[in-house]
C-alpha cells in the first residue's frame, strides 16, 4: 500500500513539474517571438482613395425595404449601400 501511494505521489509530482516547465517555456517563447518579430501595425486607411459605393437599383432597394418592414415593423431604412 505504501509503495502504491509513493508511486502515485512521485507520478503526480512529475506531471506537475513538467506542466510548470511547459507553461514557463511557452511564455518565454511568446516573449521571444514578440521581440524578434513584432506584430505589424495595420496600414492607415485613406478616405480619399476608398472606392465609392455604387447605387443600389430601385427594385432591389424596394425589396430590401419591404423585407425589413415585414421582419421589423417599426424599423426605418436610412441608407442602403453595396
Amino acid at each position: 500500500m505504501e509503495t502504491a501511494l509513493l508511486l502515485m505521489i512521485i507520478g503526480m509530482g512529475t506531471v506537475f513539474v513538467i506542466l510548470i516547465l511547459i507553461i514557463n517555456l511557452s511564455k518565454l517563447l511568446i516573449v521571444t517571438v514578440n521581440k524578434v518579430a513584432p506584430e505589424e501595425a495595420p496600414a492607415a486607411k485613406r478616405g480619399a482613395s476608398a472606392p465609392t459605393a455604387a447605387p443600389v437599383p430601385a427594385n432591389i432597394e424596394a425589396a430590401i425595404k419591404e423585407a425589413i418592414k415585414q421582419v421589423a415593423p417599426g424599423a426605418m431604412v436610412t441608407k442602403i449601400t453595396k
